[in-house]
């Protein structure tokens, strides 16, 4: 169940233990939260922080004490999922720069039968308000596929709102820029991102993973499986997408610290990479990888990490960091153990039921009670036991923030919010059991 909600991610915790830092120590700030947050087994990879131009933190960290190839060094490579749209956003604007494309135009005129594509611009695939769904319908069957095969299965899917109305992450919007690429760049997909982007930012440590027949130095990705740390499998690695980029956190600062020098590419174009809050934020995650991508130009702030653990606390993370850096309270990492209550049947039984998830509701959850014992199962029926520590609020692993909490809503309905490493996701009730 973990691996679903780690390949939809889009992107809190209290304690007597928050911190108010102050301007100055920085670095050694910085450096005291990873280092706790690696020593309760909750991060294993590499780290760069940098603040209008200074480099505060550029660190590797390992959990001791456990499998060999667990282990990373400052030239370690990983797979970074959904980070890789930085790039395709690039690219994206280069063709605008070249001349080849513009934002403002409809999508069927670069793909004439694509359903209601008189209706969707580019920069509404660039900016996720397209109303095109969060994945391909059973894309996880797919191994391998063509951008064309890609794009004959985006136009199967429908609208889920009027183009510009709201925003709703989409990864198949991003599959249909792809392909836009490979057909108006002239050199075709793979040429043009590595002529525009890999060589000219000279990114030495970066590349497409499924197009790679060996990669130096590659960070092999793990899990949390029944409180233990386990390898991923190879098919988890090998995803059927273009934008399976692997890449270090040396890389992609390079890239940050070139993107609005005007050498590449114009610089008023550049900047439409960071939308109108002037901040351009991305994070990735798949089994056995999570990747953050943060740059703010309002506060000169830039904030990278990699990870080939994908058990970390990604929210809290994320949510610390910025806080630490601009001054506000943040908390140190530590472990904590949840206490199991007793309920009765009656009061379980209200939460049992199916639920789609509303980022993505080809996703159902069936929540069963077998026993006096609660269960929840996806799709796939993978099942796993969940406890109560209040009426309302359920974990499967004690030494975990995540969990699942049940809120009432109309008609005597429940909604059902799932923390997995630290983000959460809303599932609505759509079926009783009885």
């Amino acid at each position: 169940m973990r691996y679903i909600l780690l390949l939809i991610i889009v992107l809190n915790s209290a304690d007597l233990n928050s911190q108010t830092p102050g301007k100055d120590n920085l670095p050694n700030r910085l450096n005291e939260y990873f280092t706790a947050l690696t020593n309760i087994k909750s991060f294993n990879g590499n780290v760069l922080v940098s603040k209008n131009g200074q480099v505060l933190l550029d660190q590797t960290y390992n959990i001791q004490n456990e499998i060999e190839d667990l282990h990373v060094t400052k030239d370690s490579k990983f797979i970074i999922a959904s980070v890789s749209k930085i790039f395709i956003r690039y690219a994206i604007l280069k063709l605008v720069d070249d001349g080849k494309l513009e934002l403002s135009k409809k999508i069927n005129l670069y793909i004439p039968d694509f359903p209601s594509g008189n209706k969707i611009t580019i920069e509404q695939l660039m900016f996720h308000t397209s109303g095109l769904p969060r994945e391909i319908k059973d894309y996880d069957k797919y191994e391998n596929l063509s951008l064309e095969k890609v794009a004959e299965l985006a136009k199967k899917e429908s609208l889920q709102f009027e183009p510009g109305t709201q925003t709703l992450y989409s990864n198949v919007g991003y599959f249909i820029l792809h392909y836009i690429i490979d057909k108006l760049s002239g050199s075709g997909y793979l040429k043009y991102m590595n002529k525009e982007i890999i060589q000219k930012y000279k990114l030495q440590n970066t590349g497409e993973f499924n197009n790679s027949h060996s990669i130096t130095n590659f960070a092999y990705g793990f899990t949390n499986e029944n409180n233990a740390i386990t390898p991923i499998s190879q098919s988890s690695i090998n995803r059927f997408e273009t934008g399976n980029y692997y890449s270090t956190t040396t890389d992609l600062y390079h890239f940050s610290e070139q993107l609005l020098n005007g050498k590449f590419i114009k610089k008023e174009l550049a900047q439409k990479m960071f939308g109108k809050e002037h901040l351009l934020v991305q994070a990735g995650g798949r089994p056995g990888y999570r990747a953050y991508y943060y740059q703010n130009l309002t506060t000169g702030i830039t904030f990278l990490f990699l990870t080939n653990y994908s058990d970390i606390p990604f929210q809290e993370v994320t949510t610390d960091i910025i806080n630490l850096l601009e001054g506000k309270p943040y908390e140190i990492p530590k472990k904590i153990h949840r206490k199991v209550i007793k309920l009765s049947d009656e009061i379980l039984e209200r939460y049992t039921g199916k639920y789609a998830l509303e980022a993505d509701p080809t996703q159902i959850f069936t929540v069963l009670l077998e026993n006096n014992q609660l269960y929840i199962s996806d799709k796939h029926g993978e099942k796993v036991a969940v406890y109560p520590e209040s009426e309302t609020s359920f974990f499967d692993n004690p030494e975990s923030r995540d969990g699942y909490d049940f809120v009432k809503a109309e008609g005597n309905l429940y909604t059902m919010t799932i923390t997995s490493t630290g983000v959460k996701f809303s599932a609505k009730k759509i079926k009783s059991l009885h």
